[in-house]
């Protein structure tokens, strides 16, 4: 939804690096915006940061799932066969992360097809468990130290870089 404890503030506000005022402050813009408009409790209309709500609301736009969307437009399950190993990404993984972003129907259907899934991520929050049970195999962070936000973000393609050359390392080693 786009509003309340599951909305687009409460839930990507932090993620993004608002604070709590600042999530407040977009709560109460994005509750004046929309007012009682239904579209608000649609599933999807918070993602993107209300995009779709927006875009379902003010433009008449029919809401899907991204992830399935577009993981069906490039063809994502003929990339799998053949597979040995498929590596995703994400900026932060959490609990938050199973409600249709791109690491979970990335899972889902490398699962399926019995090919193992890497995560490279910014950040590893709760709820890893239930990753692990949708299909994905291990997932590493890119951070090695602990920063603020603003230091990891400026760091982030470093990071990456090195995290995936180590990672790569390791897959050459045990391959066949």
């Amino acid at each position: 939804p786009l509003l309340g404890e599951r909305g687009a503030a409460r839930v990507f506000g932090p993620q993004k690096g608002a604070t709590p005022e600042m999530v407040e402050e977009l709560e109460e813009q994005l509750t004046h915006l929309f007012g009682d408009n239904p579209v608000a409790q649609l599933p999807g209309s918070g993602a993107a940061g209300g995009m779709g709500g927006g875009m379902a609301a003010f433009l008449d736009a029919t809401l899907v799932g991204g992830t399935d969307f577009f993981l069906t437009q490039i063809g994502f399950d003929n990339h799998l066969e053949g597979a040995s190993l498929v590596i995703t990404g994400e900026g932060k993984i959490d609990s938050q992360s199973l409600g249709g972003k791109v690491v979970s129907g990335v899972a889902q259907r490398s699962k399926v097809r019995g090919v193992p899934v890497i995560a490279v991520v910014g950040d590893i929050g709760k709820g890893l468990e239930e990753f692990y049970k949708l299909g994905v195999t291990s997932i590493f962070s890119i951070n090695s130290v602990a920063l603020s936000l603003e230091e990891a973000l400026k760091r982030s393609k470093e990071d990456l870089y090195l995290t995936l050359d180590n990672l790569m390392r390791l897959v050459k080693l045990v391959s066949p």
